[in-house]
């Protein structure tokens, strides 16, 4: 696999319409995130405040927190990753999602905050608490589906001028292998389902090559627990 470091950027194009069809590094994890989002905001809205109902409220507020997690695992592998990429392709070309992130750190102490006043509040306050924490998390997720398409239009199109499918490969495999284990499955959990069924086949093709035989069974677990048993019987004939 050829070293990102020593690749040669050329000129970005300007429109990632008129490019050739090429490798998304951004299409499956921000399928999960968009995913990952919109049933965390929509489990804290129906979430019923009321004591009789105290393991609703827990339930939602622990996937705020996993959502959060994710989000700042999601973060620092761009940052880290895929944005010297871009830099070295074209200087300046990440400025303003760079101002985003830190945004975004903010925005993710703050929901912390939030979704932990909603756990220690009780009796008629917790209604109030959990619709500052719902308010807050659309805030987040409304300017994440912005910051999301902005990479897909404008951080594409600088990738696919200056690498090649391989070499953008690479960096996509440089973010998977630095993944622990135990992210990973809970990443499954999203991706999965928010994935089309040629794009969850291609991945766990991908992933049943390169892992031992009891570990892949546990990723088969996560898909029948997650999809739909017409989905499901889909993917486990594609594997086949």
């Amino acid at each position: 696999m050829e070293d990102i470091s020593t690749l040669t950027a050329a000129p970005a194009t300007a429109a990632t319409e008129a490019a050739p069809a090429r490798h998304d590094i951004y299409a499956a994890i921000h399928k999960a995130l968009r995913l990952h989002m919109a049933d965390t905001l929509t489990r804290i809205g129906r979430a019923d405040p009321f004591p009789f109902d105290e393991a609703e409220v827990c339930g939602a507020l622990q996937q705020v927190g996993e959502l959060l997690d994710l989000c700042e695992q999601h973060l620092d592998k761009e940052n880290h990753v895929l944005h010297p990429a871009l830099e070295r392709a074209r200087p300046g070309s990440t400025a303003h999602i760079e101002a985003d992130h830190v945004s975004h750190v903010e925005a993710i102490a703050d929901l912390r905050d939030l979704a932990g006043l909603a756990a220690d509040t009780r009796g008629e306050s917790r209604a109030g608490a959990l619709a500052r924490l719902y308010r807050a998390t659309a805030r987040f997720v409304g300017h994440n589906f912005e910051h999301m398409a902005y990479e897909e239009a404008e951080h594409n199109a600088v990738l696919w001028a200056a690498y090649d499918d391989a070499q953008i490969l690479a960096l996509e495999q440089q973010i998977v292998s630095s993944i622990e284990p135990q992210a990973m499955a809970a990443l499954l959990h999203w991706f999965l389902p928010a994935l089309n069924a040629p794009e969850r086949a291609a991945m766990l093709r991908g992933m049943q090559a390169g892992m031992p035989e009891p570990a892949f069974a546990g990723v088969l677990d996560i898909a029948r627990a997650r999809l739909a048993p017409a989905d499901c019987a889909k993917l486990l004939s594609a594997l086949r």
